[in-house]
């Protein structure tokens, strides 16, 4: 095997290397930001048992209704004067 076959071959591994560990990067990634996405709070609450339970405010029965992003309709409390 002459050094150029040899080189290629180190480079070759090195390639499928990095390739791999980028993956697992983004795998990585991928869970944490699931894991710490925002629009998913968790609530932490006592059963009879008095064992913790985690249960996401999605499968709650409560209405998400509360929250709007709307703007509201009220009018501005500023008053201008040109003169």
């Amino acid at each position: 095997m002459s050094r150029i076959e040899s080189a290629r071959r180190r480079a070759g591994g090195a390639k499928r290397g990095l390739a791999v560990l980028a993956a697992a990067g983004l795998v990585v990634a991928g869970a944490l930001a699931r894991v710490t996405h925002s629009g998913h709070t968790v609530r932490t609450s006592r059963t009879a048992g008095s064992s913790l339970t985690a249960t996401s405010s999605e499968s709650q029965d409560e209405s998400s209704d509360d929250f709007s992003i709307a703007p509201s309709t009220s009018q501005p409390q500023v008053q201008t004067h040109v003169s």
